[in-house]
């Protein structure tokens, strides 16, 4: 395997697994970042994901299965290019086609832009300091928000439907043929005025925070790992008609994935989430997802 591929099959990992992590809020949520982590100067991913919902989880801790189905189907396109020295920008957009029964909606989630900088590069390839990428991230509401829902089920609600700005940093590194990551990212939503059939307020959320860890290991042209990655939300708190303090949001969300070399420029990935293993979950949905990603690099 070319020392090239170890930072490639790592970012590959890292920043495809986004788009299955974004069950809770219908595609909607706080993503990692769409950057560059190897030695590429752009990358284009393209990745489908099938999303089932399984369980609901109120916010008093009380489980309930489903005894419906219901699915959430994205299409995302996300890419990010080198802008100067170790500065990058990136950004990402999902379709997304929820469905339950014989009822289903077709629409954008909510985007995603992203500014990152290397402040820890890897010039001399250190055997233990690890690379750091720090970045800002705009996520823009262009998916309709569950309180301005007009379809059965709300199944038109595809996004928070907030303005976020976040900050987070990732840390990797590549061990022989392990590498492994930890992140941590925190971003703050602004409130907003909505209205619908029932009535209409202010919808104010609050802080956000996202970490994770994961591992993987490389056999010649393959990569197989697992991540964990925790999810807070403050409570969104309504006034208006109707008024509501909310609750915290709270899950985890375990990962496995399998990466393939195709060409020097090509790779594919498939990989498999689940919302319901770990951790403590409170006022959330849970699902179990499979997603396979496209994505084509260019050389520096």
């Amino acid at each position: 395997m070319s020392k090239r591929f170890y930072p490639f099959v790592f970012s590959l990992f890292v920043f495809a697994a986004d788009f299955a992590w974004a069950s809770p809020c219908c595609g909607g949520s706080f993503s990692l970042p769409s950057l560059v982590a190897g030695d590429e100067k752009a990358q284009l991913t393209t990745s489908i994901v099938r999303n089932e919902i399984v369980s609901d989880v109120y916010p008093d801790g009380h489980w309930r299965d489903r005894g419906f189905r219901e699915t959430m189907e994205t299409l995302k396109i996300e890419g990010a290019h080198i802008l100067r020295d170790r500065w990058q920008a990136g950004g990402s957009m999902p379709l997304i086609r929820r469905s339950r029964g014989e009822a289903s909606s077709t629409g954008l989630g909510d985007a995603v832009a992203t500014l990152g900088y290397e402040y820890l590069p890897d010039w001399d390839y250190n055997p233990w300091r690890p690379k750091g990428l720090g970045y800002l991230q705009l996520t823009l509401p262009t998916g309709k928000p569950v309180q301005q829902a007009e379809s059965p089920y709300q199944l038109d609600s595809r996004g928070r439907g907030f303005w976020s700005l976040g900050v987070g940093t990732l840390l990797s590194k590549t061990f022989l043929e392990w590498d492994a990551y930890a992140s941590l990212a925190i971003h703050r939503s602004l409130a907003r005025k909505y209205s619908n059939e029932q009535g209409s307020g202010t919808l104010t959320p609050g802080w956000g925070a996202r970490w994770g860890v994961g591992v993987g290991y490389n056999i010649a042209d393959f990569r197989v790992g697992a991540s964990l990655l925790w999810t807070y939300e403050d409570p969104v708190s309504v006034s208006g008609t109707q008024s509501s303090p909310g609750a915290v949001e709270r899950l985890a969300t375990a990962s496995l994935s399998a990466s393939y070399l195709i060409q020097e420029d090509w790779s594919a990935m498939l990989s498999y989430s689940d919302d319901t293993k770990f951790g403590n979950p409170v006022n959330a949905r849970l699902g179990r997802a499979l997603s396979f990603q496209l994505q084509r690099r260019w050389s520096r």
